[in-house]
């Protein structure tokens, strides 16, 4: 073992509405109905009843994940569920904090109430925006931070992402993008499992619920892609009801994101006038449907149907229907009986303005959790930082504050000594002469204001030198300090958003999921953003 570890980070910046939330402020966390922030110390189980949708489109990874499943859509158990879109390669690191998160929760629910409880994990697959979910970034073999993109194809643009084939241009991707990180013998296994997943002709959403399911291999959790048939035939009923109060929806969402606003936070989810919270996919790919005179605007050519036609629709073809971000969390509560559901930063936000509509279509809002938030710290980086007394926070600039720092403090005691009792000899004489000067001299002032200004700048170009030759003396450390800082906030970003689970899979092999998992799912949650769970040693969060 080589000593790698996570470690807890804080997982929103303080000043904004979901630290506000995570930090108790009675305002923000007014916008939810009472104890929907984080478990009560007393769990109590939300009421339940069988589901409308079967075990057929779910993935599960071992048999207690299908078990649990099975009493949950019986009416007989819960769900704790988190999300994503189906991302290339899997996406960042917070994907795999997020499951993890999930089947904590679910553990702790299954032990406190006795009740079957299954982690879920609802892959986004209706999701259009290929730029977003088709990139990934990592760090080259020089530690530099790198994004490798793959681009949409000519017929897939403005259609789902999720169950679009993987187009040939994949198979060279992934080649590409192995070649590039750092890959010891111990991720070997895993290599081969990405080059499996994502290969020609594979679904984008076949290839991300296989490479996340073997991350969680052994775990029970479930995942469910939102663009799957019986999914959409499920909420059928749901999106009719949604088609024929959709004014109800429109003025549920504009008082969310009002409520928002009004305490000064800027709403994540932009409410236009007039729009339904549904997608509709048709031939110039998927739109979001708006009311205008009576009609709904079908897509961007100006076509437009009748509520009744629509409806008629939803019935015989409802493959084309999908929610939108404010609805998705809705349907999930309406499709399942979900306990709980563990969120992101962005999607904190957001869920803010949603309790109206969760209220409006009459369907309980869950619990909502934060993930936990970690960073993968390497056992040379660990020494690293131990050795030059920096935290790995202060390398948010990239390690620029943390090298001014070390060279400030790797300049000879004897030169630094001899220079600050220089400096205040200067301006203890140049303050006696100015003295003189006031009283026998007054015209010569400015002059010796001049002076005075000259001396310093030389000292001050004189400490430059200084500084020159001792960032060489130390260039080795400094040149550490921002591979490091490459490391934990590679352009700038918190780790857990910008790297790819392969580069730690890549090096590490089993002994990342490992560190992973003891991390997420043994040690008791010490994470400011955990703190709401009302969970001390123990029960989940990202």
């Amino acid at each position: 073992m080589t000593g790698l570890h996570l470690e807890a980070e804080g997982m929103s910046r303080p000043g904004g509405l979901v630290s506000s939330i995570l930090e108790g402020d009675r305002e923000a966390l007014a916008l939810f109905p009472p104890g929907v922030v984080g478990l009560a110390d007393t769990l109590v189980a939300r009421s339940r009843s069988a589901s409308n949708l079967d075990p057929t489109p779910f993935h599960y990874t071992n048999p207690a994940a299908r078990d649990r499943l099975h009493a949950a859509l019986a009416g007989e158990g819960l769900v704790v569920t988190t999300g994503q879109q189906p991302q290339l390669f899997g996406g960042p690191l917070y994907v795999l904090y997020k499951a993890l998160s999930d089947v904590r929760c679910a553990a702790r629910i299954v032990r406190e109430l006795g009740i079957p409880c299954v982690a879920v994990f609802w892959v986004a697959a209706d999701d259009h925006d290929w730029p977003e979910v088709a990139s990934i970034g990592y760090l080259d073999r020089d530690e530099q931070f790198r994004r490798r993109r793959l681009e949409a194809p000519a017929d897939r643009v403005g259609r789902p992402v999720g169950p679009s084939p993987l187009p040939a241009e994949v198979d060279h991707l992934t080649r590409e993008f192995l070649e590039a990180i750092d890959s010891r013998e111990a991720g070997d296994r895993w290599l081969g499992v990405l080059r499996d997943q994502y290969s020609t002709g594979r679904s984008f959403t076949d290839a991300f619920i296989g490479v996340v399911s073997e991350w969680m291999k052994g775990l029970p959790i479930a995942f469910l892609s939102s663009a799957h048939p019986a999914v959409r035939a499920a909420a059928s009923p749901f999106v009719r009801r949604v088609l024929e109060q959709g004014d109800l929806a429109d003025d549920a969402l504009r008082r969310g994101t009002e409520a928002v606003t009004e305490l000064g936070y800027r709403a994540q989810l932009k409410q236009t006038p007039g729009a339904i919270p549904l997608f509709r996919e048709g031939a110039g790919g998927r739109y979001r449907l708006r009311s205008a005179s009576g009609l709904i605007q079908i897509d961007r050519d100006d076509n437009f149907k009748g509520v009744a036609e629509l409806v008629a629709e939803t019935t015989s073809d409802s493959g084309r229907f999908s929610p939108s971000a404010a609805l998705r969390p809705v349907l999930e509560s309406r499709l399942l009986p979900v306990q709980a559901t563990i969120l992101g930063p962005g999607e904190i936000a957001y869920w803010s303005q949603l309790p109206p509509l969760f209220q409006a279509l009459e369907v309980p809002m869950p619990s909502i959790l934060p993930r936990d938030s970690w960073r993968v710290v390497e056992p040379r980086t660990e020494r690293l930082l131990r050795k030059t007394g920096v935290s790995a926070d202060e390398l948010r600039d990239g390690g620029a504050a943390a090298a001014a720092g070390l060279v400030e403090r790797s300049r000879p005691r004897g030169v630094e000594e001899a220079l600050l009792r220089l400096e205040d000899r200067v301006e203890e004489e140049f303050g006696a002469l100015e003295s003189t000067i006031v009283s026998d001299l007054p015209g010569l002032r400015s002059a010796v204001g001049k002076s005075r200004s000259q001396t310093f700048s030389a000292l001050a170009a004189l400490r430059r030198t200084l500084d020159s030759v001792t960032r060489e003396r130390e260039e080795s450390t400094l040149g550490q300090l921002r591979r490091a800082a490459a490391n934990l906030f590679p352009d700038g970003i918190p780790q857990e958003r910008a790297l790819a689970v392969w580069v730690y899979l890549a090096r590490y092999g089993d002994e990342f999921i490992d560190a992973a998992r003891s991390a997420a799912l043994e040690a008791p949650s010490e994470h400011p953003s955990s703190r709401v769970d009302g969970v001390a040693g123990g029960a989940t969060a990202e």
